[in-house]
């Protein structure tokens, strides 16, 4: 999907969406000519479908519009006149919904709101200690027991039952099953992760090295990312120093020494 970016926040953009194949507009569109563009053909910008989506959803640069356009599909979004500026004109009307342009502007409206939804990493926030999966568990925790439902070694479960690794979606699943305890309850004893290290892991730079990560781990993007930030946390937290934490550094750090491993 192609968005227009008209505003940049901490963790969130401000876009429209543009098309350009297939072809559709509608009379709140703005069409750009391809001389105007590095598509080489013309573009639509969807500006009644003006919305904010997550950064950490954005992949790569494709193209940089002019201040001029820019500012005009600012104008479309908001209902303002503006003069129409070289290389662009304003969309015409869908006149039934049985339109192809119809049918276009129906999957982008769908389409942004599977963005704005995509899963993020949990944020801590000031004030809210985590509760760890030990400590809801309680008096129900039998180690033995979920050692055996999740196949996994003593000290790895530890780990998971104080929070220094995090439960996959899976994981969640088979506790709830095996403690009697709602799987809503239990994600959210999955610790949250410092702001900045959340900042710099959903930032676009980062979302090629997640996409690999999961094609070579065979998991989806969310959990590669959510997997990789708890190991830089690891990381950082296992060693000193004082100030606070680079985090694009303990990153590389931590996927340098997980392709080692690897490697070995």
């Amino acid at each position: 999907m192609l968005v227009l970016i008209l505003d940049v926040e901490t963790h969130e953009v401000s876009v429209v969406p543009v098309t350009i194949d297939p072809p559709g507009e509608d009379e709140n569109s703005v069409v750009v000519a391809g001389s105007r563009t590095a598509f080489g053909v013309n573009a639509t910008v969807w500006a009644s479908l003006a919305s904010c989506i997550p950064l950490r959803v954005l992949e790569r640069v494709v193209d940089a519009w002019g201040e001029d356009l820019v500012e005009f599909a600012v104008a479309r979004t908001r209902g303002q006149s503006r003069s129409v500026p070289t290389g662009v004109r304003e969309g015409l009307p869908i006149r039934s919904a049985l339109e192809p342009a119809a049918e276009v502007r129906a999957t982008l409206t769908d389409d942004l709101e599977y963005l704005r939804h995509a899963p993020g990493l949990p944020v801590e926030e000031d004030g809210q200690p985590p509760q760890t999966l030990a400590s809801l568990l309680g008096d129900r925790l039998d180690l033995g027991a979920l050692c055996a439902a999740l196949h996994l070694p003593q000290p790895q479960v530890m780990k998971l039952l104080r929070g220094k690794t995090p439960l996959s979606p899976d994981q969640i699943d088979t506790v709830a099953s095996a403690t009697g305890l709602p799987s809503a309850e239990i994600a959210q004893t999955v610790r949250p992760l410092p702001a900045d290290l959340v900042l710099v892991a959903e930032h676009p730079r980062w979302r090629p090295v997640w996409v690999r990560r999961a094609q070579r781990l065979g998991v989806s993007e969310t959990q590669a990312r959510l997997s990789g930030g708890y190991g830089a946390f690891a990381l950082a937290a296992r060693q000193t120093g004082g100030g606070p934490a680079a985090w694009d550094a303990r990153l590389r750090q931590f996927l340098r020494g997980e392709n080692g491993a690897e490697d070995k």
